[in-house]
């Protein structure tokens, strides 16, 4: 009787370890699920769904945005901001000082950022207190440094933001372009975009 009740106790404790650790990936794909199972709605269905949920929560300005008027693509959502990969690859991180420093600001988060001063050896910036390199010799010699330069270091920023618990994440917009974005979301957010998208993968943001 005590191994049983021993057996049930354990069961209970593995499931709750379980939901407890529930990944970012698995929050969007339980948010998706739900949105699938939703009645298909227009663009302005979804702008509203995002208003609803908090979309402009730090946006510049307080001013009143219907469905039909929200542009998710507006820098001053401090949702969105463009990314200039080859910028990034050749270590120009204005983006990062103009725009994601006065996004993590509205958040009350400060990630401080600076080039590694042997950055011509080790390819290296200094994200907090935490030396990144962004990318290899060999990447820079077959010239994909500059897809994967912006790859690590948005996944190094991520890692960054989890630790200060903030619950939303950079999802990477046109990889591998000159067009490079991202949006900071949370999965719910993420999942509505993919929904809106889902028939044109290539505007759905991804983590990188």
């Amino acid at each position: 009787m005590k191994k049983i009740f021993f057996l049930a106790s354990l069961s209970v404790l593995l499931c709750c370890q379980s939901k407890t650790h529930e990944s970012a990936e698995e929050a969007d794909t339980l948010a998706t699920d739900t949105l699938a199972n939703q009645p298909v709605h227009s663009p302005e269905a979804f702008n509203k769904q995002l208003l609803s949920g908090g979309f402009l929560n730090y946006a510049e300005t307080k001013k009143p945005v219907t469905e039909n008027e929200l542009n998710i693509y507006d820098e001053s959502t401090n949702k969105y901001v463009y990314v200039d990969a080859e910028a990034l690859a050749e270590f120009d991180f204005s983006f990062y000082s103009n725009q994601i420093n006065r996004m993590l600001k509205k958040r009350n988060i400060q990630i401080p950022l600076r080039v590694s001063p042997d950055a011509d050896k080790t390819f290296s910036v200094i994200l907090g207190e935490k030396k990144i390199p962004l990318y290899t010799a060999a990447a820079l010699k077959n010239g994909t440094h500059w897809v994967e330069g912006p790859q690590v270091f948005f996944s190094a920023l991520n890692g960054q933001l989890k630790r200060k618990k903030c619950q939303e994440q950079f999802y990477l917009l046109y990889e591998g372009t000159n067009d490079l974005s991202a949006f900071l979301l949370t999965p719910a957010e993420h999942a509505i975009l993919k929904e809106i998208y889902k028939n044109d993968p290539k505007e759905i943001p991804v983590l990188p």
